[in-house]
């Protein structure tokens, strides 16, 4: 910066009467100082210059805006009970790799909390009673049913079958007891207890990837995030007197600050039903195809919604223009090594152009690149 500010020192002169500075100046609008800045300096400036000309411009209603994520293209991926964070093949992914949809991406072992652990214990405690006592029970019968056979001829027929009866369900009784004293005494040691497979439930990217190996976590807290960011929605909110204007139109221009001099087409996706009591606003989305990923959900943006009635007029790009004071300016090329600041009259933003009512002359050129440069040049005069 101070190799540029030594330049500019050298070679900016400020224009003044009794020298030859190129073309007149427009009397169209009012004019500012000349500025003589040689050729040599202007290409290490790299200052750049578009003319005026007569374009087809479209009055557009610009609201701010944010850019989110098509709610079927994002996904969060959490684990359906606590547990331990088992590797699943090569290992759990890592954020920013590509994923399918079905893909494992971990498994989780269940394990108890404290209370759960307890509560198991208490159970073991129950089925082992129960399964002892279901021993009893069935010992028990098997007796009376051998007292019985021994008896035949002297007792009924049918007292022998209960008994036989009696044994079979005792049998059965004993085997429930033993198979829940079991998963319970499993499930106490770690063993055999429920394994989950996380898997991704669309194709995207991990933009978030929180699982370790061997972790501890639990079901509140995602432990993957899948973006599908192909196509993304903007979201804007316009006043409800604008509503029937936006309801007109078939897209808007996006831009945001991260790309300077860039605008992103845009559908009209949805316009909400209901206006917010403290705003007086509505919801509307746009739809973009972003399938360079420039656009990142959470950024914020100007939507520029077309509002109909397209018109001829001179147009200067966007980037031209200077706002101070609530005045609008641009610098014109006057001369091949002169620069003068001209104040103009700007009409309806339409994307990247600016209409002109009044300042500039069709062919004018306007200084479209080291804009700031030019303005910084003038210190504030």
């Amino acid at each position: 910066m101070h190799a540029v500010g030594v330049l500019l020192v050298a070679a900016v002169a400020w224009g003044h009467g009794g020298e030859d500075h190129g073309a007149p100046p427009s009397k169209q609008g009012v004019a500012g100082p000349g500025i003589s800045i040689a050729k040599e300096t202007q290409f290490l400036l790299e200052i750049r210059t578009e003319r005026v000309r007569t374009r087809s411009v479209e009055a557009r209603l610009v609201a701010p805006g944010k850019v989110i994520p098509r709610t079927d293209r994002y996904a969060q991926v959490a684990s359906p009970v606590p547990g331990i964070v088992m590797a699943s093949g090569s290992g759990v992914p890592l954020v920013g790799q590509k994923v399918k949809k079905g893909q494992v991406l971990a498994t989780v072992q269940q394990s108890l909390s404290a209370s759960e652990a307890t509560g198991l214990s208490t159970g073991l405690i129950q089925a082992e009673a129960e399964s002892t006592r279901a021993q009893a029970a069935l010992e028990q019968a098997r007796r009376d049913l051998a007292r019985l056979e021994s008896l035949q001829g002297v007792v009924a027929e049918k007292d022998v079958q209960q008994a036989q009866l009696a044994v079979r369900t005792a049998e059965q009784e004993l085997n429930r007891a033993r198979s829940a004293r079991e998963v319970l005494s499993g499930a106490r040691q770690g063993q055999g207890t429920t394994r989950f497979t996380l898997t991704a439930p669309i194709d995207g990217v991990l933009v978030e990837a929180r699982a370790t190996v061997g972790e501890q976590v639990d079901p509140s807290r995602p432990l993957f995030t899948v973006l599908d960011a192909s196509v993304v929605w903007v979201e804007a909110r316009v006043y409800e007197n604008d509503v029937a204007r936006v309801e007109a139109a078939t897209g808007a221009l996006v831009h945001s600050a991260a790309y300077e001099g860039q605008h992103f087409a845009a559908r009209l996706y949805h316009v909400g039903q209901v206006v917010d009591e403290g705003t007086r606003s509505v919801r509307v989305l746009f739809e973009l195809d972003n399938r360079e990923g420039r656009l990142r959900p959470g950024m914020f943006v100007d939507v520029a919604i077309g509002a109909g009635g397209r018109q001829q007029a001179l147009a200067v790009p966007e980037a031209a223009v200077i706002e101070e004071e609530g005045r609008s300016f641009v610098f014109l090329h006057t001369g091949p090594e002169q620069f003068e600041r001209r104040e103009v009259v700007l009409g309806v933003r339409d994307g990247e152009w600016r209409a002109v009512r009044q300042g500039v002359r069709e062919g004018d050129r306007v200084v479209v690149r080291g804009v700031g440069t030019l303005q910084a040049t003038r210190g504030g005069r």
